[in-house]
């Protein structure tokens, strides 16, 4: 998982609040604060972006405490999250937080398949001695919708390591809702991070080309676009006439408008048609550009028609 454990805690540390709504199964607007907490623990395991003091709106100051982990680990989970919980337990500048919660997020198909998140060992008598529970989130299980299904765009960067049945109707859903984030340097974490987790190379190509085209300019530094433009360099298709690359660049936004249409809109054959004739007349790129963002947002192709018309 190393090819995603840097993206995976960046996203975390990033957009820390929405992390602790979900994880902590409370409404985002319940997050009142959220500090982050570096601890070297005795064993000097440091936590560096992993635990949270989080302040909620009922006065309760929980201490979050987050692993992401692949397939693989050196020591069963169950064993080091009790090692890492006892421990957390026992730092003394902690010790006014009040619960302490803990989750494992597992990255890649079979991780952690068999962890349940909630351990116990008895007594000889069949008494309880020992306890402990964690949140147990498995990535690849998970299916694409249900992160959708959320409403919250900075957790749809993890939808490149769920189960993607339909890319073609899901990541233009997920690229429109990044693409309503106001905040130009959040949205394009977002988008950057969004890419970084996808895990197929025909997803991020159609990702990357539908953010090249909704976004202005604000991702172009993706492996997928840098190699593009580097392609296009050495045929020297970037010294072209302006009047060529425009015309170029008209068509790709054309066939993008299309593309997203046919496959997540389902429109009929006539409307496809009515549509296609109306976008095959606009010759303006911005307006082109904006008919990429209504294209990925529209509930229906009726929706979407009627606004074309507009």
């Amino acid at each position: 998982m190393a090819e995603t454990d840097s993206p995976l805690k960046d996203l975390l540390r990033e957009f820390a609040p929405d992390f602790a709504a979900w994880l902590l199964n409370v409404a985002r607007a319940d997050i009142r604060d959220v500090h982050q907490e570096t601890i070297e623990l005795p064993a000097g395991k440091v936590f560096s972006d992993t635990v949270y003091h989080v302040t909620l709106a009922n006065g309760q100051r929980p201490l979050l405490h987050v692993e992401f982990q692949g397939e693989r680990s050196e020591r069963p989970m169950r064993w080091r999250m009790l090692d890492y919980m006892s421990r957390l337990a026992q730092v003394e500048e902690l010790a006014e937080a009040e619960p302490l919660c803990s989750a494992v997020i597992y990255v890649g198909d079979g991780a952690g398949a068999r962890d349940t998140g909630d351990y116990r060992l008895l007594c000889a008598d069949g008494s309880l001695s020992l306890a402990w529970r964690y949140r147990v989130i498995r990535l690849w299980q998970m299916r694409a919708e249900e992160l959708l299904a959320l409403g919250r765009p900075a957790l749809l960067p993890l939808v490149g390591q769920t189960r993607i049945e339909d890319p073609e109707r899901i990541v233009p859903q997920a690229v429109a809702a990044i693409g309503q984030v106001d905040d130009d340097e959040d949205r394009g974490r977002l988008l950057a991070a969004f890419t970084s987790l996808l895990r197929d190379e025909e997803v991020i190509q159609m990702a990357e080309r539908l953010m090249e085209a909704m976004d202005q300019g604000l991702l172009m530094d993706t492996p997928f676009l840098r190699r593009i433009r580097t392609e296009s360099e050495t045929r020297g298709e970037v010294r072209g006439e302006l009047r060529g690359e425009a015309k170029g660049r008209i068509e790709e936004l054309r066939t993008i408008i299309l593309d997203v249409l046919a496959t997540r809109l389902n429109p009929s054959l006539a409307a496809y048609r009515r549509i296609e004739a109306r976008v095959a007349a606009i010759n303006e790129i911005e307006q082109l550009r904006k008919l990429v963002q209504t294209v990925v947002s529209a509930a229906n192709a009726t929706e979407f028609e009627q606004a074309l018309a507009g």
